[in-house]
């Protein structure tokens, strides 16, 4: 299925970036509603002197059942937090339960869309340190053998109540004690929102990666996006539990075509420290 979901979404894609000449009266700037679309980073920018706080989980398999009351046994969780320096560079840290891991990151926004120019840019630099003791072997056990690294550009266009973001990027996985050995990847993202209300989007998410010899799962995610004052509610499907980059590269375990997915949440809340 997911050969199909990327020529669709990169088709669309590049049929309303062409088109973008023809409705330029329409586009409206920044139809994301947060900093992530589901769970990797969109173009959108905290601004200067704001503080985001971040409460993202992600529930355990749905098909559990009751028994497993539909994956609340089996959740995971970030907790992050994200800064305005200035209106156009942006960093933050965060920590997930899997494997203990921090991650860390600059988001810098090169150009923003306005009537003269067509699209935003942006790019995103992160690492991420897994701490879990005794899981590493002692040979790979140190700072630099176990940390990820990547970089992604971001490149987004708003089309009446429409964005969609196109996001080239690069990873070096660290090593991942399951394969033995580490990873460098080249990947693109794909993903699109579209606005319903004043209130209300919905969100579509997919990465793909290009290396033959890592056979793992590319994450598909769905969103909806409720924002209320100072909150930005996001609810997700996704066959991924994950909620950072290396992680969503490296331990997405589902597949939609089986009915593996998992359900989950984001809580974004406001904090204005000053302006």
């Amino acid at each position: 299925m997911n050969k199909y979901v990327i020529v669709i979404l990169s088709v669309f894609f590049f049929q309303v970036s062409a088109a973008q000449n023809d409705t330029a009266a329409e586009i409206t700037e920044n139809n994301f509603r947060g900093t992530r679309f589901v769970n990797g980073h969109s173009v959108n920018l905290a601004e200067k002197g704001e503080l985001l706080f971040l409460i993202q989980h992600r529930f355990g398999e749905l098909y559990g059942g009751l028994y497993e009351l539909f994956g609340l046994d089996q959740a995971t969780m970030r907790l992050g937090f994200e800064y305005g320096i200035t209106g156009n560079l942006n960093i933050g840290f965060g920590r997930s339960s899997w494997l203990k891991t921090y991650d860390i990151f600059a988001r810098y926004r090169f150009l923003e869309q306005n009537a003269d120019f067509p699209l935003s840019v942006a790019a995103v630099a992160e690492t991420s340190i897994p701490t879990l003791r005794n899981y590493f072997p002692s040979s790979e056990d140190d700072l630099t053998s176990k940390s990820s690294a990547s970089g992604q550009l971001l490149v987004a266009v708003n089309i009446g109540n429409a964005a969609f973001q196109l996001s080239p990027g690069y990873i070096s996985t660290g090593y991942l004690p399951a394969e033995n050995k580490n990873y460098s990847l080249f990947t693109t993202g794909l993903a699109g929102s579209l606005k319903l209300s004043d209130m209300v989007s919905v969100n579509l998410e997919y990465m793909h990666w290009f290396n033959s010899e890592f056979s793992g799962t590319k994450p598909l995610s769905l969103g909806v996006d409720l924002t209320t004052r100072g909150h930005l509610f996001q609810l997700i499907l996704s066959n991924s539990q994950h909620m950072f980059n290396q992680s969503l590269v490296t331990a997405t375990r589902g597949s939609w075509e089986s009915g593996i997915v998992y359900f989950g949440f984001n809580l974004i809340r406001e904090f204005r420290l000053h302006y």
